[in-house]
């Protein structure tokens, strides 16, 4: 492969404003014996994981590294063909333990030293408890601090969220999507370096071409995610990750196919809209495999090509949907965004009896069940004015009405009937906020919208005027009135944010408490917004 078509390596080449990441670790799906400790390494070779209950100590400098008395060992082989990335699957551990890691190279020419050197402050997480009436983890989405003009914006956030997450003594964080951004900003857009290489990227093999466009999607990760405080969050407490479009590519999956070629042909200026289709398909197929290998391995695992996954934790249960694998604006509108595979697990996970035992139960929808109002998303979506993507984006927008409608009925007959508490959790827009969904149909069922969105994007405070304080969701019109959707709006918040859920008490007396931190207005200190008790 022409090397001027990969990323690796190309350092003053790439217009990165801050360190890449090199060696990090990302602590995954913990359960009460076992965790999945992903962890990225400078160099090849085989490299052995330390884990102990107490601080492991560093040595003197220079020395090499061993295990601690009484510590567990895992041991791995990292090669360039996975970027230098792989997964530990930590087994035989014991329940609400603190745990203690850092890694080091066994290979006897390597140097001498830690790769992740111990640190007491933040090297470490915790297993799940036996059991336990408290439950708090955070939620975030959209990280993208990088300004056009090359400032650094927002990335305090990262340490408040941190501090606010040990304060909490949360369990774990949800990561509800756009983790990165490939083309958010124009310097380091990805979809913006093919435009310069399309001829030569056409005229390779498909796996040839596939590789080349990992490597960019890769040296994204590394950029986005070097920033110290990020990692730290990541390496210190079990994070759960869901991707969105700009994993991928902006409004990815809410183009029809012709709009799709025109778009990468204005883009390319090619006359080939097939050729562009391909090349578009190739970058999708690149960014699978890449969310897959730093952003998905280290999640619950599911069968190949299953992106979407269920965990419980402390009487709690959690879904967590996927929004862009299989969304398709071409699809038969039922079937647009989750598709009939992902609805049949969804449902029969919500059918289950481990959820109807659950005190508190909680749907990561990476795009919220309710944001803009209806007006906006379905009349402004002309190609023209360049919103279609993101309005159909949407669940409000028409073309998913059918699909949103069976995952909201479902949801709302086992609320009413379980008498649980169900919250969507969501991210994607630009706006931190909270709705009450009713039902006349269903009227004992608590079901809300709660969104954390943007952790560090710079997003124009204006936003916050497309949420309507209530109303009623979009059919409405012609649906008897007992089965219309209503919302209220609980709060809403423009600015940078992220929110912590608390849950409290038995299945008989659960209470489930909001809350939003947000960047003040003066954009240096981060303040504790409203609480909601839901």
């Amino acid at each position: 492969m022409d090397d001027d078509l990969h990323f690796y390596g190309k350092g003053p080449d790439r217009p990165w404003v801050n360190s890449r990441l090199t060696s990090a670790g990302i602590v995954g799906h913990t359960t009460k014996n076992s965790a999945r400790l992903w962890v990225r390494v400078w160099a090849a070779g085989r490299y052995a994981l330390v884990l102990s209950k107490t601080p492991i100590p560093a040595g003197p400098p220079g020395s090499r590294p061993g295990p601690a008395d009484g510590a567990l060992v895992f041991e791995m082989d990292f090669a360039e063909g996975t970027d230098y990335t792989g997964v530990f699957e930590l087994a035989g551990l014991v329940p609400g333990t603190t745990y203690y890691y850092a890694l080091y190279c066994v290979d006897s020419n390597a140097s001498p030293g830690w790769e992740l050197p111990p640190n007491a402050d933040y090297r470490f997480f915790r297993t799940q408890r036996e059991a336990s009436d408290k439950l708090a983890f955070g939620l975030i989405s959209c990280h993208m601090p990088y300004a056009e003009n090359g400032d650094v914006l927002n990335i305090q956030m990262w340490e408040r969220l941190y501090s606010t997450l040990e304060e909490e003594d949360a369990d774990f964080l949800l990561a509800g999507g756009d983790q990165i951004y490939v083309d958010g900003n124009d310097a380091i857009s990805i979809w913006r370096w093919l435009m310069k290489v399309k001829e030569q990227m056409s005229a390779l093999p498909a796996e040839g071409r596939i590789d080349a466009m990992r490597s960019w999607y890769r040296d994204v990760y590394r950029g986005y995610w070097g920033f110290p405080w990020l990692t730290r969050t990541f390496g210190r407490f079990p994070t759960y990750m869901m991707w969105d479009d700009h994993e991928i590519m902006d409004g990815w999956g809410s183009y029809t196919r012709d709009e799709l070629a025109e778009e990468l042909r204005l883009w390319w200026e090619m006359s080939d809209a097939d050729k562009s289709r391909e090349l578009a398909r190739s970058m999708f197929e690149a960014a699978t495999r890449t969310y897959i290998e730093y952003e998905h391995c280290h999640n619950p695992q599911t069968a190949e090509g299953v992106f979407d996954y269920a965990f419980a934790l402390h009487g709690c249960a959690f879904y967590v949907l996927d929004m862009r694998g299989h969304r398709n604006y071409d699809n038969d509108h039922d079937e647009r965004v989750l598709g009939a595979p992902q609805m049949e697990r969804f449902l029969a996970w919500l059918a289950s009896p481990e959820v109807a035992a659950a005190r508190a139960v909680f749907v990561l929808s990476p795009v919220p069940v309710v944001h803009a109002a209806n007006f906006v998303v379905n009349k402004f979506d002309l190609s023209f004015l360049g919103l279609a993507d993101d309005l159909r984006d949407e669940w409000e927008h028409r073309s998913n009405w059918s699909e949103r409608n069976r995952l909201l009925s479902a949801v709302f007959a086992f609320s009413h009937e379980k008498g649980r508490t169900v919250a969507f959790l969501s991210g994607d827009v630009h706006i931190g906020a909270a709705f009450r969904i009713s039902c006349e149909k269903w009227s004992k069922a608590k079901v809300y919208q709660l969104t954390s969105s943007a952790i560090t994007y710079p997003a124009p405070e204006a936003l916050a005027l497309v949420v309507r304080e209530a109303g009623w969701l979009g059919d409405a019109e012609g649906v008897a009135q007992q089965e219309r959707y209503s919302y209220r709006c609980l709060d809403k918040l423009p600015q940078n944010n992220f929110g912590i859920v608390r849950v409290e008490g038995d299945a008989g007396s659960t209470s489930v408490t909001w809350i939003l931190y947000s960047r003040a207005p003066d954009g240096k200190n981060i303040v504790r917004h409203k609480r909601i008790d839901l």
